[in-house]
C-alpha cells in the first residue's frame, strides 16, 4: 500500500461528567482509497451449491446421502496430495523437507513450492512446538526492493489449536507472502507470550538478515508481542497499527459505558 506525508492524527477528548465525545481526525493529504476483498455472499453460495447440484442433475434426485458425505469424500482424496502422516506436525515437517529438496524440472524456471526452511533454535521456555519457513521465490525476486512489512496471525483454527504467523511485503500496493510461523504452547498465559516472542524474533531476524535490509516500515494490529518483535528486529523502521484494527478498537471502547480507564502506561 502507498504511503503518504498526510501528517494524520485522531484526536478523542472526554471531559469528567460529560455526555459528548470530542472526536477530532487531522488529515491533510488524501490517501488511496480502501477496497474490499471479500468474497460476494452470492459467490460463496455458487461454490457452495454447484457441485451439490451437478450430482444431483446428473444421478438425480432423491439422495440418499448428503452433501456433507460427498464434502468428506472430496477432502479426504484432495488430503492425499500433502498429507504424510496422521500427526499433523510430523506430516508438515516432512512436507517441508520434500518441498526444501525439490529440484527444477526442464521446463520449469523454478520449483513449484520452493521453500526454505527457517531454523528455530531451542529457546528456555519448555512446551513449544513451532514450524517455519520462508518462500525463497518470491525473496529472490522482491527482497531487495520491499520497504513496508506486515505480520498477521490466525488462533484456533486446527483441531491442535496452532497459531499461524505470516509475514507480508508490499509489493506494487498488495501484501505478498514472505513466510510462516505456525506455533503451539501449552504453557501458562504469561510464559507463552514471552516464548511466542522469541520464537516471532528468531523467524523475523532470518528475514532482516538474509531478505529485508531495507525495510522503513512496519505493521501489525495491536497484539503487543508483534509489536515487541518488530521493535526489536526492526529498530530503525517505523512501525504501525493496522487502520482497520484502530478503528475497531475504539468503536469497541467508546460502546462500553461506566468502564474503568486502563492504567496510563509509563
Amino acid at each position: 500500500m502507498d504511503s503518504f506525508d498526510c501528517h494524520g492524527w485522531l484526536f478523542i477528548t472526554i471531559s469528567e461528567g460529560a455526555n459528548d465525545v470530542l472526536v477530532r481526525l487531522k488529515h491533510e493529504e488524501d490517501h488511496a482509497p480502501y477496497w474490499h476483498i471479500d468474497i460476494p455472499d452470492e459467490v460463496k453460495k455458487f461454490v457452495h451449491d454447484n457441485i451439490w447440484d451437478m450430482i444431483l442433475k446428473k444421478f438425480g434426485p432423491p439422495a440418499s446421502y448428503s452433501r456433507k458425505a460427498i464434502y468428506s469424500i472430496w477432502s479426504e482424496l484432495s488430503s492425499r496430495k500433502w498429507k504424510r502422516d496422521d500427526d499433523e506436525v510430523k506430516s508438515a515437517r516432512i512436507l517441508i523437507e520434500e518441498a526444501a529438496k525439490l529440484k527444477a524440472s526442464p521446463d520449469q524456471k523454478q520449483r513449484l513450492y520452493e521453500i526454505d526452511p527457517i531454523p528455530l533454535p531451542q529457546h528456555d521456555s519448555d512446551g513449544f512446538t513451532a514450524l517455519s519457513w520462508s518462500l525463497a521465490p518470491t525473496l529472490r525476486q522482491w527482497g531487495g526492493k520491499i520497504r513496508e512489512i506486515a505480520l498477521d496471525s490466525t488462533w484456533n483454527t486446527t483441531k491442535d489449536k496452532f497459531e499461524l504467523f505470516v509475514l507480508l511485503g508490499e509489493v506494487y500496493g498488495s501484501g505478498c507472502p514472505l513466510g510462516y510461523l505456525l506455533i503451539r504452547s501449552d504453557v501458562n498465559h504469561t510464559v507463552r507470550e514471552d516464548g511466542k516472542q522469541k520464537y516471532l524474533e528468531a523467524m523475523l531476524e532470518y528475514f532482516r538478515s538474509k531478505w529485508l535490509q531495507k525495510v522503513i516500515a512496519t505493521l501489525t494490529d495491536k497484539d503487543r508481542t508483534e509489536i515487541n518483535s518488530f521493535i526489536r528486529r526492526f529498530p530503525d523502521a517505523k512501525h504501525q497499527l493496522c487502520f482497520w484494527h484502530c478503528l475497531r478498537a475504539i468503536k469497541t471502547r467508546l460502546a462500553i459505558l461506566r468502564r474503568r480507564p486502563l492504567p496510563t502506561m509509563q
